[in-house]
């Protein structure tokens, strides 16, 4: 069943399905942060994700007939811009070389130091990964997906997703380090 704030947004979506140029402003508006939010996490800069969010309000009119008025339309709408954000990734980042990767030096800093920092801090060194890592600690991490899963949407084999999961872990942790440092050096162990 809808909860009760997707119940007030059936007569703004049904407007939507119609075609109506205003509700679909309407929904765009109300819904572009919350769809900014989740393709900042995917994409390397803000042009990027507003690209992302473009194309996923695309999808979101032209397959809102698709919508199951029985199910919560932020889920539906949070797939939506997930897919958005994996099908750019694989349309405009090739794979890059992940050699460099394989050696990353211990970084003089607990796990906890994280623990203190601003979300919007985290999201920002969480964007600094690879792409293909960034994709796949974010539907693991942030999203819930698992291994298979996440093969799936990218393509890839559960074996190759916790690699790049591990490798995701161990890049952030040295990206992490390097900011703490140069932005806190007073927690260095």
């Amino acid at each position: 069943m809808a909860k009760d704030s997707d119940k007030s947004l059936l007569p703004l979506i049904r407007l939507c399905k119609k075609g109506d140029r205003s509700a679909q402003f309407n929904l765009y508006r109300r819904f572009y942060r919350f769809g900014m939010g989740i393709c900042l996490r995917y994409a390397s800069s803000e042009e990027d994700a507003r690209e992302i969010v473009n194309d996923a309000f695309y999808k979101i009119f032209t397959r809102l007939h698709q919508y199951d008025e029985t199910r919560t339309f932020v889920s539906w709408a949070r797939r939506v811009f997930v897919n958005a954000s994996i099908d750019y990734l694989r349309k405009y980042k090739p794979e890059q070389p992940t050699d460099e990767l394989d050696k990353v030096p211990e970084t003089g800093y607990e796990p906890e130091a994280v623990n203190w920092m601003r979300a919007d801090e985290l999201a920002q060194l969480i964007g600094k990964l690879p792409p293909q890592y960034r994709a796949v600690y974010n539907l693991y991490e942030i999203e819930g997906y698992n291994h298979q899963e996440i093969g799936k949407l990218l393509g890839i084999s559960s074996g190759t997703s916790k690699s790049n999961l591990a490798r995701a872990r161990k890049k952030l942790e040295q990206i992490v380090a390097s900011y703490l440092k140069h932005n806190y050096p007073k927690y260095e162990r």
